[in-house]
């Protein structure tokens, strides 16, 4: 019996301890998990813009960091809460918490997952699943009102609860409404009901001009319409930021509005200012589409904030008063205190960068800023991604010999194309004369330029006039898949043996140019799959074999770029695949009078960029902002505003029964292209119908080649 009783206390005095040490652990856990949970946040508001900047494309550790941050800020929230709801009953020894101090912890975990101003979504598809997070967001708020309800007699802290939890909810509303404005769904829906109310305004004889039809002032965001220069570098860009949601979700062009943001964006006086005017638009969508500043910077949505930062002082303040209630540990009321101070100053260094940093807030309170403002260099870098067969097959060959083998596996391809990939990868600088190129070769099609105009020639001229090759109807034959990697493995050859090439004082380098356009495309190809999926048909097979080829005919000894192209240039006649092709290009070039045409060439690739940029879906483009942009993004901009993008017409019918020969205002003066003549203007036939792959393998008509005047500094 005394054995008995002596187990049975055993017994208890076990569970005590399992039951103290449990609430100790849920303690610790809890003061863990809130202190991780602010440093997430503080993180985000600091590093999150560095996505729009190009800086997590250099260095990827930073764009992880910043994707882990947010997947975790939500499920720290949420798991903190879980632990809280299901410890607030042990309160009864001194290694427990009080429910109302819990309570309010949890308060301030909604403010967490309302998120920092600056990320609200990660990518696109976060915006598309609003209504789940909204779910998301119920399920989780009935836990901490259900708890306070039970409690609210007793909580001493009652009223500093509901402040924090009002910030909090309305934080969360914040960002929901936010997700829900930058999905494509409420984009598209906004269109349709505009068009409806145009059509009604005529019916009922109210005079619309054309660019009320348009909706220039309707899509333009109401803190945007106070802009007071329409013909400065701000005004363009707030003007034809209408233009590019509408190349994303909107309905299609018709000629008249063509026309018109043609003639607009031909006002910008040169090439230089066409690009920042470009970078503004795209961190304009940036700003619409993963941040909240499009509902906090309204009038309802400033003194929301200022109600929330009221709040949480408020809150502050209240605390202050009733801590003495409360028998706390030094450090949980130092982590409390740290809560209210760090919810204030977190509020208060997201809204100071933001006015920093943001072209929605500078264009909506800083109008008369113009030059200050907007030259600012915190938008895209400028930095174009480039990869390159050779070095692919080249660098670090005794470690890629493992790699390779792994190649082999099908499950592992993929994975190991992009560890290769991103080894190899590096980035060069856009030069300010490589873009005036494709700035000037793009508006060099005249007034009466239509769409199915740009993509039709076969590349006739040049081909007499500067590509008199044998092999060139052989080349003519391939696709766009084949000829983008003929074309890519031919430059390499022709850049590494054409060292000697130096252009003239202040003039384009074209070597320099083809090379970059050359890898760009190829990393595109290579890393960026969904941007070039409508062009590129059965990529990974033909580039397989290839590399497959250059592995046979490249001599393990060589140690770089050079001597391997050597190799492949020497190469005997073989199959003849893609490589041999390449070679026999490439000979061509090398015996041409001129040596290598390197200015004709980089009219090629620009073609070959245009064609996968104006085929590249909308909404991969809207996306590329969130990953420090793209220069193919740009150059569908460009185009998009040129009146050269194919969502200005459904079919070739549309544009027959369309026939319209008014003329469109280009005779604007540039001032860095004074007087120059573009020569004849090819004639170019039929438009390839959205997603079709032409053939290829012919070089665009380009009519008269560009003095090279028009390029000098």
């Amino acid at each position: 019996m005394a054995l008995s009783v002596t187990g049975h206390a055993e017994m208890l005095l076990g569970a005590e301890m399992l039951l103290g040490a449990a609430m100790l652990s849920v303690a610790t856990n809890v003061r863990v998990l809130i202190i991780l949970s602010l440093s997430l946040q503080a993180f985000l508001i600091l590093f999150a813009r560095l996505r729009k900047e190009g800086t997590g494309r250099k260095r990827p550790f930073i764009r992880w960091l910043i994707w882990l941050a947010y997947l975790l800020s939500d499920k720290v929230a949420a798991h903190t809460m879980v632990l809280i709801f299901s410890s607030k009953r042990i309160t009864s020894t001194s290694t427990g918490l009080p429910t109302d101090i819990l309570l309010f912890w949890a308060s301030f975990l909604f403010l967490h997952v309302g998120g920092p101003d600056s990320i609200t979504s990660y990518a696109q598809e976060d915006n598309e699943l609003w209504k789940r997070r909204l779910l998301w967001l119920l399920l989780h708020l009935f836990l901490p009102l259900n708890a306070f309800s039970n409690s609210f007699s007793k909580n001493k802290l009652r009223l500093p609860t509901i402040l924090v939890l009002f910030a909090g909810i309305t934080k969360c509303a914040e960002r929901n409404f936010a997700l829900y404005r930058a999905s494509f769904a409420h984009l598209g829906m906004y269109w349709g009901s505009f068009n409806v109310n145009m059509k009604d305004k005529e019916k009922e004889g109210e005079t619309v001009d054309d660019e009320r039809k348009m909706g220039t002032g309707s899509r333009i965001p109401v803190q945007f319409q106070g802009v007071e220069d329409p013909e400065s570098r701000l005004g363009t860009a707030v003007q034809l930021f209408g233009n590019l949601k509408r190349a994303l979700v909107g309905p299609l062009l018709t000629k008249p509005e063509q026309k018109i943001i043609r003639g607009r964006f031909l006002k910008i006086k040169s090439s230089k200012e066409a690009l920042r005017v470009l970078k503004i638009e795209l961190s304009l969508l940036y700003e619409l589409l993963h941040t909240k500043l499009p509902v906090i910077d309204t009038k309802s949505g400033i003194c929301l904030r200022m109600a929330t930062y009221g709040c949480i002082l408020l809150a502050l303040v209240l605390f202050s008063l009733a801590k003495r209630h409360y028998q706390l540990g030094e450090f949980d009321m130092l982590l409390t205190y740290g809560l209210l101070v760090g919810a204030l100053a977190l509020d208060f260094l997201s809204i100071t960068l933001l006015f920093k940093h943001s072209d929605w807030l500078a264009i909506s309170h800083f109008q008369r800023s113009n030059g200050k403002v907007f030259d600012r260099q915190d938008r895209w870098s400028n930095e174009v991604s480039q990869l390159n067969v050779i070095t692919y097959h080249v660098k670090d060959m005794p470690v890629w010999l493992i790699m390779n083998k792994l190649d082999d596996i099908r499950d592992l391809r993929a994975l190991v194309k992009d560890i290769k990939g991103i080894h190899c990868q590096s980035f060069q600088n856009l030069d300010c004369k490589h873009w005036r190129f494709i700035y000037y070769d793009l508006k060099r099609f005249p007034k009466n330029t239509d769409i199915e105009e740009v993509w039709l020639g076969r590349g006739d001229e040049i081909r007499e006039r500067v590509l008199e090759l044998e092999q060139w109807e052989m080349i003519k034959k391939l696709d766009y898949t084949k000829c983008l990697l003929v074309w890519h493995i031919a430059t390499e050859i022709c850049y590494q043996n054409d060292e000697q090439y130096e252009p003239k004082h202040g003039r384009t380098d074209y070597r320099k140019f083809c090379k970059l356009l050359s890898d760009y495309m190829f990393y595109l190809a290579m890393m960026q799959h969904t941007m070039m999926a409508t062009v590129l048909d059965n990529w990974n097979t033909v580039f397989r074999k290839t590399l497959k080829r250059i592995r046979s005919e490249v001599c393990r000894s060589c140690s770089n770029e050079k001597m391997a192209c050597e190799d492949i240039l020497d190469m005997k006649k073989g199959e003849e695949d893609t490589l041999f092709s390449a070679v026999q290009l490439a000979r061509g070039f090398k015996q041409q009078k001129n040596h290598y045409p390197w200015k004709e060439m980089s009219l090629v690739w620009v073609e070959l960029m245009y064609y996968a940029a104006i085929n590249c879906r909308p909404n991969i483009h809207a996306k590329q902002p969130s990953r420090g942009g793209e220069l193919l993004t740009l150059v569908w901009l460009l185009m998009n505003h040129m009146g050269l993008g194919t969502k200005y017409y459904t079919t070739l019918g549309d544009v027959l029964k369309r026939g319209d020969s008014d003329s469109d205002s280009d005779s604007h003066s540039d001032s860095d292209n004074p007087g120059d003549s573009y020569g004849t203007v090819p004639s170019y036939g039929t438009v390839p119908s959205y997603g079709t792959v032409p053939s290829y393998g012919t070089v665009p008509s380009y009519g008269t080649v560009p003095s090279s005047n028009v390029f000098v500094n």
